[in-house]
């Protein structure tokens, strides 16, 4: 069986820098800045579990003529350290991180970069777990099992994908340069066979581009990639496959056709997981004791088994008034928003989860006063519902996407975007499992008859465990344990005799 060890998360700082094209003494100004992280290996040690990966910064600046927006992209590697005590070489684990914050400062001819990242992990051992299934060969044995219902992971295996597609831009748009593109993958089907796994579904681009559109310099369009790619398993055969894909690189560039039509082409890098599990029931021994002669004294250890697994993916649409900060240039025409939420507080109530935390918004617009760009950094709460049930350990990350910004008036801009929640878990249970068994001297229930008055809690077991009775014979002797468990302070007859 998978025997959960614990769950771990925490925080890593990762930081770059980047020399800027143009001369040291040409002003830069940094419009807006993101990044995403790729993990590259999640490995579990003594206590401890070791990420590594790297971040990917994509930044809009001005340098030189404050007029033209640009861009640049660099990459950091990462090593981040999690304590997880319990945690063991060659241990299953997985791993999971975000980006939170990203800044990006200019200075001297060079662009410095910090992004805040979320990481998390979950720890399971797969070895073998020793465990009683049964006594024989006791006189007046009365013994209870229970049947233990369990995932386990039979097959894995992990493959890239390297998408590819072409698409014609809108000629009223007046694109002159494409400046960098941002990819979401989202899995809709998984099948599978002869140890395979076929993992289809589709990626969102959106792309970034400079325009001489008058009054416009930037502008956004979005796309749609297909991918359908297979992923070798290794292992055995299971029942239930489950796949995950990650954008690993984004390399979008635009040109001028014979035609006049400007194309673009985008290369979208997917890294693939895919694994199989198998279900398999086990029937363990929970509790056993004699009516007469010795009785027996059970060793017994918590475990707590992985049953099932837990991947929810839903979606909100929300909506808010931005009011600029007090001596903001006056809005004339948006050019684009970006928007990361930070999640800080969650609760779930039956099947709803409500979500809470700030918005990191970066509006972009265009002033009547100037031809420059104008960025604004807000941070706005928010708070959200989602139709999901998840658990209190459960991986949750948000994503905010097709952001629209429009003006209402030259100090307020209204902002609609849709909330994109993941969460991701395990269904586990928690066992006393029976390890060991042996006799232990006692003297043999003596005749008597007794009116016992059950505590909170108490099951007819173990009222016929600590009297030493059969339960059948607890059974008959009170006909209304029959229909339905003891209440609490209910009165049971108990007779014991020597037969």
């Amino acid at each position: 069986m998978e025997r959960l060890v614990g769950n771990a998360q925490g925080q890593a700082a990762v930081e770059g820098e980047i020399t800027l094209p143009g001369g040291l003494r040409e002003e830069a100004r940094v419009l807006s800045a993101g990044a995403m992280v790729v993990l590259e290996n999640v490995e579990a040690q003594q206590d401890k579990v070791i990420l590594e990966g790297r971040v990917v910064f994509h930044a809009l600046y001005t340098q030189g003529d404050p007029d033209k927006p640009q861009a640049m992209e660099a990459s950091a590697d990462f090593t981040h350290t999690l304590d997880l005590p319990g945690a063991q070489a060659r241990m299953l684990c997985r791993g999971d991180a975000a980006v939170e914050h990203v800044e990006a400062t200019a200075y001297s001819g060079r662009l410095g970069l910090k992004a805040i990242l979320q990481t998390r992990c979950r720890v399971l051992s797969t070895q073998p777990v020793a465990a009683l299934t049964g006594i024989t060969g006791v006189e007046g044995l009365e013994q209870r099992t229970c049947t233990l219902s369990l995932k386990r992971t039979v097959a894995q295996g992990q493959a890239e994908a390297l998408l590819r597609e072409e698409f014609d831009l809108p000629a009223g748009l007046q694109i002159t340069q494409t400046l960098y593109g941002t990819a979401i993958p989202r899995v809709t089907e998984i099948t599978g066979g002869l140890g395979r796994a076929g993992v289809s579904g589709t990626v969102a681009l959106e792309v970034y581009h400079a325009s001489d559109t008058p009054g416009k310099p930037l502008c956004v369009t979005r796309h749609t990639l297909p991918f359908d790619q297979a992923v070798e398993l290794t292992g055995e055969d299971g029942e239930q496959l489950e796949a995950r894909a990650v954008v690993k690189d984004v390399a979008v560039v635009s040109q001028e056709t014979a035609e006049g039509q400007r194309t673009l082409r985008a290369e979208v890098l997917l890294g693939l997981t895919a694994w199989a599990d198998r279900q398999e029931n086990v029937t363990v021994l929970k509790d056993a004791y004699t009516t007469a002669g010795d009785d027996l004294r059970l060793t017994c250890a918590p475990v707590r088994c992985r049953t099932g697994n837990r991947f929810i993916t839903a979606a909100e649409s929300g909506k808010l008034m931005l009011m600029l900060p007090e001596g903001s240039p006056a809005v004339r025409t948006v050019l684009c928003g970006f928007v990361s939420p930070v999640l800080t507080g969650r609760e779930q109530i039956g099947g709803r989860l409500t979500v809470e935390g700030m918005l990191e918004v970066t509006l972009l617009y265009m002033t009547d006063d100037s031809a420059a760009p104008v960025a604004i950094y807000q941070e706005e709460p928010f708070r959200m519902t989602f139709a999901a049930q998840t658990g209190p350990e459960d991986f949750l990350s948000l994503r905010a996407g097709d952001v629209d910004m429009s003006a209402i008036t030259s100090d307020r801009v209204e902002m609609k975007y849709i909330l994109h929640l993941t969460a991701s878990g395990l269904d586990t249970q928690e066992v006393q499992m029976a390890t060991e068994a042996e006799r232990v001297s006692a003297d043999s229930p003596s005749d008597c008859l007794i009116l016992y008055f059950t505590q909170p809690g108490e099951a007819v077991w173990d009222i016929a465990r600590r009297y030493r009775l059969p339960q059948s014979q607890l059974l008959d002797l009170n006909p209304a344990l029959q229909s339905a468990p003891p209440a609490s302070g209910q009165s049971v007859l108990v007779w014991h005799r020597d037969v």
